[in-house]
């Protein structure tokens, strides 16, 4: 899973809010096959629900949730196994968040423009872009169908662990002439570990329920630890 949140977040561009309603359906597939499936779902008032749906050590199913609501201080992840809820104060996000502070202005990238292809019956422009500082090679399938920021609202923590923020990313995307937009399909083959490949299968704007996005009922409530004070 951390490949996974790793995925997302390498290459991911933030950008002016849009009023979608609807779903996202996509895979990570590794040389192994299929290792998870994703299932997003936007209301027009801004909450984001994503399942995630893989296996764990010994082959058995595991589906997990994130709910991040529009309003409030907290969102949650919810173990359905485990049949629990942890509330996790948006704080702790816009905490870890100030500690990215890499700069756009001098990126160590290298871009490379491949050209036009279709993914999942959407057009989409083919980048290369070879990472040097963390040895990693991305490509990404762009296209300007779909909000560029439908990921990135489902995963508000994403600066986690990265030395450039999303802002500072698109800034040098932009640099080398390339337009931010939806990543329909990404590979990633990083130094080291195993190439994963995240395909998105569907995007379809339609009207998703306000229960979607409640809690479930007869689920534990667990507070995260408090951090230390200073």
């Amino acid at each position: 899973m951390r490949i996974f949140l790793t995925c997302l977040s390498v290459m991911l561009f933030a950008s002016p809010v849009l009023a979608f309603e609807g779903l996202l359906k996509a895979s990570l597939s590794s040389e192994q096959g299929v290792v998870a499936q994703i299932n997003a779902r936007y209301s027009k008032a801004g909450d984001v629900r994503m399942d995630i749906r893989s296996k764990d050590g010994d082959g058995q199913p595991v589906h997990a949730t994130t709910i991040m609501p529009a309003k409030g201080k907290s969102y949650y992840t919810i173990s359905h196994d485990q049949r629990s809820i942890v509330e996790i104060p948006y704080s702790t996000l816009a905490t870890t968040s100030r500690q990215v502070t890499g700069s756009g202005d001098n990126p160590n990238l290298q871009i490379k423009k491949l050209g036009k292809e279709t993914v999942s019956g959407v057009q989409t422009e083919h980048v290369r872009v070879i990472d040097k500082d963390n040895s990693a090679v991305i490509d990404l399938w762009l296209t300007q169908k779909y909000p560029a920021d439908l990921w990135t609202r489902a995963f508000r923590g994403r600066n986690l662990g990265l030395e450039m923020s999303d802002d500072e990313r698109t800034k040098a995307m932009k640099k080398y002439g390339v337009k931010p937009g939806f990543s329909m399909k990404m590979r990633v083959d990083q130094a080291g570990g195993v190439p994963v490949v995240f395909l998105v299968e569907k995007v379809q704007r339609m009207p998703v329920p306000p229960d979607v996005f409640a809690l479930p009922e007869g689920y534990t409530r667990i507070q995260p630890p408090a951090d230390p004070q200073p």
